[in-house]
């Protein structure tokens, strides 16, 4: 009974936000991006409450960092494990304006979520385009970010399905980072790969954790050598976080 409710109240939370989203853009479409920014943190809390309520779902935010020394204006860089890593990390960082680098595919037919993707013009990176056509796209997102944004980048490229920290990449985050030199916030984010279907959720009775923790403050990298070797160091404490994470809850 308890994934009757879970599902209708998720898919009832979505799809009103969706039809606000799609009435304001119709009659006051510049307003659209304020309403996205002044109600996308309430939006998260709302879904996690249900998660916590129907699926048992805790989610936990942490920092090595203290709050006033992360930077208003950055770059965000994260492992990857599952489409609810992009509302946990709008949930870690409520006082910041986040845009992702996220697959084509999510910029329709999920309700809200595209809506939201598409209006304030995330990067959505076709995985079957060149890779000229996707560098020039990132690059376009970067310059973008003078405007004030915080860019979003999942090193890893794809998904862990077992939750193990693949190879960070610096090609997205260095091609991001040329026009818009900013410094880099690392986060670990742990859960998504026990709970990408709402099946998990709510056929699982016991206790389930996801948990983000704000690692570190990079300063801005002026080279390519920098780029990679902030990678290299984010990517082995990333992973040590979530190995252990993993041996606490093993």
């Amino acid at each position: 009974m308890n994934s009757v409710f879970f599902v209708a109240a998720v898919s009832g939370l979505l799809y009103t936000w969706d039809i606000q989203l799609k009435l304001l853009t119709a009659f006051r479409y510049p307003a659209t991006r304020n309403f996205i920014r002044n109600n996308i943190w309430n939006w998260t809390r709302e879904l996690f409450a249900v998660a916590r309520l129907y699926g048992g779902l805790q989610v936990k935010i942490s920092s090595d960092v203290p709050k006033e020394d992360i930077p208003s204006h950055c770059m965000i860089i994260a492992n990857h494990q599952s489409l609810v890593d992009i509302a946990v990390l709008l949930f870690a960082f409520p006082h910041h304006s986040l845009r992702f680098v996220a697959k084509k595919e999510l910029e329709h037919w999920y309700p809200a979520v595209s809506h939201v993707l598409r209006a304030q013009k995330h990067a959505m990176i076709d995985r079957r385009a060149n890779y000229s056509s996707t560098m020039k796209k990132l690059g376009r997102f970067g310059r973008s970010s003078v405007s004030g944004y915080c860019p979003v980048v999942f090193p890893e490229g794809t998904r862990s399905r077992d939750g193990l920290v693949k190879t960070f990449s610096a090609g997205a985050v260095r091609r991001v980072l040329e026009g818009n030199p900013l410094p880099i916030v690392s986060v670990a984010v742990d859960g998504g790969y026990k709970v990408s279907h709402f099946e998990s959720l709510v056929r699982d009775t016991r206790k389930k954790f996801y948990r983000a923790r704000v690692m570190r403050v990079y300063p801005a990298p002026q080279s390519k050598q920098e780029v990679a070797a902030t990678l290299k160091s984010a990517q082995q404490e990333i992973t040590g976080q979530i190995e252990s994470w993993q041996y606490m809850d093993s």
